[in-house]
């Protein structure tokens, strides 16, 4: 493998060839560093606790608050900041276990669909349940789930789960389908190697790609769900001990005028904006990440690699020295005069 072909460099190749997946990945990295952080050591970015008084209500934007305070004098900031690892562990909790709870469903499905076999009977009962999930729109089923399971964090996040899994199982099964009867797989057949081991180690690893992709794309399309169903206040309860930026943005416009107060909604509203733009332009970049024709265009930019055209003509001068050399017939065209 040549030093350009190393997948760390196509990586950063592909990143700077994208202002905007670049854009998206170092903020997907900065959110994620920063919500390690206030989950390990809150005291370096927080500076008050989400209940805390801090004296001034209704306090613009400063630098003693960045975001303003609200109406209980409570740092709107600290809040802000308090609920980032909660929402960014619900959407990529809540997306990571309907991957696998789908993704397992629909690769069994896909793969044992076969005629005449019991693997059709099972591939037929897992797409008639998932049908009957996908029929129902998946906010308002999530909402009359959390209603029979009770207002939580964790009942919401179980609804969620309950509702997303559907979406995977068509995905993984159309890419599965689409997959085992290319021919690499039916020479494995051919050759003799078990069915299990060709759908994980053939099939598997070939519908991984888009599923990557798709997860990614979805955490922020999990938190939007997580937080309209908290900002419609089926969720956690703002103020608490326990931040959301839902809640936060439903308390803040039912206690306070948004416009004498627009603050309040904006911090936690473009939380959740700069949140799901990230996770949507890093979800963008990783489909060109993950193309092999993309990754070869940009292994073969970056190797400066003559077009077939030019690479020819080098060849054809040495064959003219060699001629005219002595045409030895070894390189380029004998000389027509060089006799015995």
């Amino acid at each position: 493998m040549r030093r350009t072909d190393h997948p760390v460099l196509v990586f950063w190749r592909v990143l700077r060839a994208n202002p905007l997946t670049l854009f998206g990945f170092v903020l997907v990295t900065l959110i994620c560093v920063v919500a390690l952080i206030v989950v390990v050591a809150p005291h370096v970015l927080v500076p008050y606790g989400p209940t805390q008084e801090t004296g001034p209500i209704y306090s613009p934007p400063s630098w003693a608050h960045p975001f303003g305070t609200d109406g209980l004098s409570f740092d709107v900031y600290s809040n802000v900041m308090l609920a980032l690892p909660l929402d960014l562990g619900l959407g990529i909790s809540v997306a990571g276990v309907s991957l696998l709870i789908g993704g397992a469903l629909g690769l069994l499905a896909g793969f044992y669909d076969t005629a005449g076999k019991l693997g059709s009977a099972l591939s037929v009962s897992v797409m008639r349940v998932t049908d009957i999930f996908l029929s129902f729109p998946s906010l308002i089923l999530a909402l009359a789930i959390t209603r029979v399971l009770g207002i939580s964090i964790v009942n919401v996040a179980i609804a969620i789960m309950i509702t997303w899994w559907p979406y995977y199982v068509r995905l993984v099964r159309g890419e599965v389908l689409s997959v085992k009867h290319l021919p690499y797989v039916t020479a494995a057949r051919a050759a003799g190697v078990t069915e299990n081991r060709i759908l994980l180690r053939h099939v598997l690893r070939n519908v991984t790609e888009p599923l990557i992709v798709y997860f990614t794309l979805d955490i922020g399309t999990v938190l939007v769900t997580y937080s309209t169903i908290a900002y419609i206040g089926v969720a956690s309860k703002y103020p608490g001990p326990v931040p959301e930026w839902g809640s936060m943005m439903a308390y803040y416009q039912s206690s306070a005028p948004i416009s004498s107060y627009p603050w309040l909604v904006l911090a936690p509203g473009a939380a959740v904006f700069v949140t799901v733009i990230a996770f949507s332009l890093l979800g963008d970049g990783l489909r060109d990440i993950l193309d092999p024709r993309t990754r070869r265009a940009f292994v073969r930019s970056a190797a400066h690699e003559p077009p077939a055209e030019s690479a020819s003509l080098p060849v054809a001068a040495v064959g003219s020295s060699g001629a005219d050399a002595g045409g030895d017939g070894r390189v380029g065209t004998p000389d027509p005069g060089g006799g015995a």
